[in-house]
């Protein structure tokens, strides 16, 4: 591949770029995750407990990614054998925590658990939608313009996780409203469903795409 090209940057910028990147999801997800999986084991929220877990989920893809981008620095080759560890290791993630949240919600639902609000959660959820969606869109920009499969999955995983912020939001918001004990378990059902599909949808792309 060129170094330059007349539309795009070049790459030594754009993996700069993807680095960037990649540290501010570690620093973002890495505070966010902590801090909604200690909320949610004090709501006993398991909607909020997904979210988290996919953050960390997030934040521990990245650390790969930041370890890929810079080996190709001094071993492209290298670098192309880590982006594949990085994709496997993102999937194995997804399929775990998806299996996780997904036996947790359904014991919550057949014992009818109720979880407590908490103002953490609302705020964690609200500020992750103002966040995600623009983290995501820089991440399928940059990995396009490299390319990168694995900067663009990461950026998938983004993008699910605002979707998992608006549902934990909506989830908390009517529990607290009208103690719809049971809105909280479904709500991290659906995220267990949406990990678990979307695991499947990168495997599939992996071995076929």
């Amino acid at each position: 591949m060129p170094e330059t090209s007349s539309r795009n940057p070049p790459r030594r910028e754009l993996l700069e770029s993807a680095l960037r990147l990649s540290l501010f999801t570690i620093g973002w997800n890495g505070l966010v995750g902590a801090a909604s999986l200690a909320a949610a084991l004090a709501a006993s929220s398991l909607a909020l407990a997904g979210f988290a877990l996919n953050a960390l989920l997030d934040c521990s893809a990245s650390v790969v990614l930041v370890w890929r981008f810079r080996r190709e620095q001094s071993d492209p080759a290298a670098a192309e054998h880590l982006e594949r560890r990085a994709q496997t290791w993102i999937v194995v993630a997804m399929f775990a925590v998806a299996l996780y949240i997904g036996v947790q919600a359904a014991r919550a639902l057949a014992g009818g658990s109720h979880p407590e609000s908490t103002a953490l959660g609302f705020g964690l959820a609200a500020l992750s939608l103002a966040v995600l969606p623009w983290l995501a869109r820089r991440k399928f920009r940059v990995g396009s313009e490299l390319p990168s499969p694995a900067l663009r999955g990461d950026g998938v995983l983004s993008l699910a996780a605002a979707a998992l912020a608006a549902i934990t939001l909506a989830a908390l918001l009517v529990n607290a409203a009208f103690d719809w004990w049971w809105a909280d378990p479904l709500a991290a059902l659906v995220i267990a469903c949406a990990l678990g599909l979307e695991a499947v949808r990168v495997t599939v792309r992996h071995r076929f795409g």
